[in-house]
């Protein structure tokens, strides 16, 4: 998106871009079940590729409208109540949308590929707002204070290639800077804003129950530290999925193990552990205790290499993957970092400055509409089996996340792990996995480099 200018010639390009991918999706046949449509004036179509164009332009939609509002044909009060329209269900066109990209995805990819789904959240900072509706005060883990905004909570699905977000929500919080004067729990707006005031668990789990319903599929669900518990892993195996997710090394979480309740850290220090050059220390089957039932888990201690006594810890439902294997599946979970930091640094998703969460809402699911139109894109720049028949034949289909990749990832929640825990420079960080990489298998070693 680097390459995506001001200049109006290329404006037309984009605009020309849009509306035939919603030629191509049939994005009509969405919006009108998602009540996304407009009896008089200017139609919806014109509105939504308008809104989406705008994302592109590194202006707001209001200053781009004011630059080109003689060769539009209505007002911006015009895409000003569309965004604010809370009859719209943005959630339901976004998972739609999704199952229609994966429907062109999923034959240029074999059956045996596991595809998955991303669960995580990301702050969606409004310092300066009062009279947000629904803001609240969050605490940004990234800069360790608080702010007013939301959580931006996302449910994305991926292959190990494409990722497409699948569902979202914007979540507040107990210290609301602006509440509601009154919620109707029978309008759609009003159930996204009660929605918007739950726990995130909870969330989780409606996000992954519209999917489902709605035909978007995946075996395993990746999330981190922040949602696994083995209350989690049991509503996921009642729903048919498979969690693979990091498990916080807390005393306060415990799995049953060899007859008792232990936690993770209890687990590493009495047993024994891999020596030599293993990418792992340890790796045991417990169960995750919720009431009077229980699931299997797989735990895999994690090594670093640099310090004796840092480790991460990844548990799965799936106690048929080997360890390997489970270290290859979480590394899929990267691609939804990718998609915070492309939302908030490109398409402008924390400029908006509507006051409404409707129109928050609403222009949240605009990013991730034209974040999809980009992975469509780029998957048929980077997939020679979308050229035609004779491609598909004679062409690999692209390769999963390697193990390497993995590794690379690894390492990137170690930084965030010394950050959190440590205060050290940047030398420091850089010096720590240098040695780690040096003590890699030299095979490794030479994937890695290719890769960076």
């Amino acid at each position: 998106m680097k390459i995506i200018t001001q200049n109006d010639h290329q404006s037309l390009e984009v605009l020309s871009s849009i509306e035939a991918f919603f030629l191509r999706f049939r994005l009509s046949q969405i919006a009108k079940v998602s009540n996304a449509v407009k009896t008089k004036g200017v139609p919806f179509r014109t509105l939504f590729c308008y809104l989406i164009s705008t994302l592109f332009s590194n202006r707001s939609a209001y200053r781009d409208y004011l630059k080109h509002q003689d060769q539009l044909g209505f007002s911006d009060k015009t895409f000003r109540n569309l965004l604010n329209n809370g009859k719209i269900n943005w959630q339901k066109f976004l998972v739609l949308l999704c199952r229609r990209i994966i429907v062109f995805i999923e034959p240029l990819t074999e059956p045996t590929r596991r595809n998955v789904f991303i669960v995580d959240d990301s702050m969606y900072e409004r310092a300066s707002a009062k009279h947000v509706e629904l803001a609240a005060f969050q605490f940004d883990h990234a800069k360790h204070k608080h702010t007013r905004g939301f959580r931006f909570l996302q449910l994305g699905w991926s292959d190990g290639n494409t990722f497409l977000p699948v569902n979202f929500s914007l979540l507040s919080g107990k210290n609301q800077v602006c509440s509601p004067k009154s919620i109707d729990g029978r309008t759609l707006s009003g159930k996204r804003k009660i929605q918007a005031q739950r726990k995130a668990t909870n969330v989780v789990l409606e996000l992954l129950s519209s999917a489902l319903s709605q035909g978007v599929n995946a075996s395993y669900v990746l999330f981190d530290s922040w949602f696994s518990s083995p209350k989690m892993f049991h509503q996921l195996r009642e729903m048919g999925l498979h969690g693979v997710a990091m498990v916080k090394r807390s005393k306060k979480v415990y799995y049953q193990f060899n007859g008792g309740l232990m936690d993770v850290k209890t687990i590493f220090n009495t047993q024994k552990k891999r020596r030599g050059r293993s990418r792992y220390l340890l790796s045991v089957l417990v169960e995750a205790v919720d009431g009077e039932t229980s699931v299997p888990v797989k735990l895999v201690y994690i090594r670093n290499r640099n310090k004796r006594n840092d480790y991460l810890v990844l548990a799965t439902t799936d106690t048929r993957l080997s360890e390997d294997e489970v270290i290859q599946l979480y590394g899929k979970r990267w691609s939804i970092e990718v998609y915070f930091k492309m939302c908030k640094q490109y398409p402008r998703l924390a400029k908006y400055q509507g006051l409404s969460y409707d129109g928050i809402f609403a222009h949240t699911a605009l990013v991730a509409i034209g974040y999809s139109i980009l992975a469509v894109q780029h998957r048929e720049q980077v997939d020679d089996r979308t050229l035609g028949e004779l491609f598909y034949l004679m062409v690999d289909e692209l390769t999963d996340i390697t193990f390497a990749e993995a590794i690379q990832q690894l390492i990137d929640l170690f930084k965030e792990a010394f950050k959190d825990e440590y205060i050290l420079c940047e030398e420091v960080l850089n010096t720590i996995i240098e040695q780690f990489l040096k003590k890699l298998p030299v095979s490794y070693q030479k994937h890695l480099i290719k890769a960076a």
